[in-house]
């Protein structure tokens, strides 16, 4: 790798008694996904907006519940199992060992190594594809969708097209495992940002045209499906086109060798000419099938919406998942992948076979630095949770009334997912520790109890939805439930680690924000309550609901001037973790 990797190889040659591997820097590189997530939810929220307009919120629904999870299945059970197993892959072990590769403009033996694994989520994708086409085609000949063209027009072309685009985006493994192997996340981020606005720009473009052209009306926009599907093609050929051209400058070999397979001659643990060799591939087909479970618990309030839920219901689902996840894509999305990339570097190392060639200061030195990580991660998230408990509930009903979605059932919804997102930022950060340390037999364990998992969710969002009619909400709520299980198991395997090392493991009590916080939060959290009493006739008046949008900005900023006031230590162990200064991160 050029640019960036010139200078970690140059860094690495100095001696120190520690060296910082590359990961360390995640927290850093995680700025960018920040940035990218930032301009993400503002472009997705603002096309969204008028897609409801256009489109109607029937038709949005539709495509965000029935057609995302078709995307989501192919794309997540292709490729996470093997992206998270290409974690543990350290590419810059082998910076030095192949100099021969370099002179003829080949890949290194790790690099290799990761290409030929990423080749493989391209051709399971593309057999996956043609098995979910025939399961959605044979199961939609029995839906309402497709027996009226006027209900759903082009519904099966626009099928087509979203599991086409899903293989097209596949294209796209080998660079950006190189990428993140090689902690490109400015990288990453252009890429996907360029992505995203050529999706922006297909799926208001193709609205538009069925709009104007056919003068239809916003829930018989002719379209409306197949518009979805053009901002997804145009979305997978983006991100390819994108990497392509950005990596080809980072590489020190031609771009196509990243598509081309190649063995491996390896002397090591009795392994000739692999292509990946039997280690990575049995922990590849681990994490294989804990992603199948992941998925179902990820994806399963929407494959209980799909087969239960009207399509108003999907709708009103559809809007609060949108909107009500811009803080976990924001904030919680990027701290998971920078942790992730850090656990799975330095805890990770614990775990290995070579211990007798690694002093046990080491082990107890990495397994000190992921606790201070676990720490300063676990208080961030209670205190942006704290946040978003009262301020998120309070002004859920006025947000939905702002954005012309007047139904009581949205405002519930919108209040439920606030209290959800707290918990799924804990479990976040939680999971990627336990996924990047856990051996492959303690993976197999952690699989059975997800399977626990999920079905208890599935049969409580079943209930609560198909039995009880509680809509959206109920499903948020099931999801919360299935998050707090996830989360005491994480616990009690955490624990349990940092037992075995014979070190104690992070403590809730220095997690928690300062009593002052506390108050600061609850006391805003009054104010507005009792305005809002106070003035109950003017709910639905715009001009109060911008002034008390005013008023929870102010009680917003003394919120976070108390966390600036009181937290300072947290504070200054933010700016460690974001420098890679592990060792010296302290929380109180």
């Amino acid at each position: 790798m050029r640019g960036e990797s010139a200078a970690k190889g140059a860094s690495a040659s100095t001696t120190v008694t520690r060296p910082k591997p590359a990961s360390h820097g995640a927290f850093f590189g995680a700025q960018y996904l920040m940035g990218l997530q930032i301009f993400v939810r503002l472009a997705t929220f603002s096309m969204n907006m008028l897609v409801i307009y256009i489109a109607g919120r029937k038709a949005f629904g539709v495509a965000s519940v029935r057609f995302e999870l078709l995307l989501s299945t192919i794309l997540f059970l292709s490729r996470e199992g093997m992206r998270n197993a290409l974690l543990r892959v350290n590419v810059s072990s082998s910076s030095n060992s192949s100099p021969r590769s370099r002179l003829n403009k080949r890949p290194l033996e790790q690099e290799q190594r990761i290409i030929n694994a990423a080749l493989i989520p391209i051709a399971a994708g593309m057999a996956m594809a043609g098995c979910l086409y025939w399961m959605y085609a044979s199961r939609s000949a029995q839906s309402p969708e497709s027996l009226s063209n006027k209900s759903a027009p082009y519904y099966r072309l626009s099928l087509i097209v979203y599991i086409v685009a899903a293989w097209v985006e596949l294209c796209v493994e080998p660079l950006f495992v190189l990428s993140r192997a090689h902690v490109l996340f400015k990288l990453q981020a252009k890429c996907e940002g360029i992505a995203v606005s050529c999706r922006c720009a297909a799926v208001v473009a193709t609205l538009l045209l069925g709009h104007y052209f056919t003068i239809a009306e916003a829930d018989n926009n002719p379209l409306r499906l197949l518009a979805f599907a053009a901002g997804q093609m145009a979305y997978a050929v983006a991100i390819v086109a994108a990497f392509v051209r950005y990596m080809a400058s980072e590489l020190d070999y031609p771009i196509w060798m990243c598509y081309m397979p190649r063995k491996i001659a390896r002397s090591d643990a009795g392994l000739e000419n692999s292509y990946i060799g039997r280690s990575l591939g049995s922990l590849a087909a681990t994490f294989v099938g804990q992603s199948l479970i992941k998925h179902f618990l990820t994806q399963g309030d929407s494959m209980v919406m799909a087969k239960f839920a009207t399509t108003d219901e999907m709708g009103i689902f559809a809007f609060v998942s949108n909107y009500g996840s811009i803080p976990a894509r924001v904030i919680f999305l990027p701290l998971e992948e920078a942790s992730r990339a850090v656990f799975s570097k330095t805890a990770a190392a614990v775990n290995s076979q070579d211990l007798a060639k690694r002093p046990a200061a080491d082990d107890k030195a990495n397994a000190r630095d992921a606790r201070q990580v676990l720490t300063v991660l676990g208080k961030l998230q209670l205190l942006l949770g704290a946040i978003l408990t009262v301020f998120g509930t309070l002004y859920s009903p006025i947000l939905a009334s702002l954005a012309r979605q007047t139904d009581a059932a949205v405002g519930q919804a919108l209040a439920a997912y606030c209290l959800y997102l707290p918990l799924m930022g804990l479990n976040g950060f939680l999971e990627a520790f336990v996924h990047s340390v856990a051996s492959r037999s303690q993976l197999v364990r952690i699989n059975t109890w997800m399977v626990g998992f999920t079905v208890v969710y599935m049969m409580l969002a079943v209930y609560v939805l198909h039995r009880l009619g509680l809509g959206s909400a109920g499903i948020i709520f099931a999801n919360m439930l299935n998050m707090g299980l996830r989360i005491i198991y994480c616990r009690v395997f955490i624990s349990a680690w940092f037992a075995r090392l014979g070190i104690a493991g992070p403590q809730l009590s220095a997690m928690l924000p300062h009593p002052a916080v506390i108050g600061t939060c609850l006391g805003s959290g009054a104010v507005i309550v009792a305005i809002s009493a106070a003035f109950s006739h003017l709910q639905n008046s715009t001009v109060f609901q911008l002034l008390m949008l005013a008023l929870g900005g102010a009680l917003g900023t003394a919120v976070l001037f108390s966390i600036w006031l009181y937290e300072q230590p947290f504070i200054r162990s933010v700016r460690r973790l974001r420098s890679g200064n592990l060792g010296s991160i302290k929380t109180s």
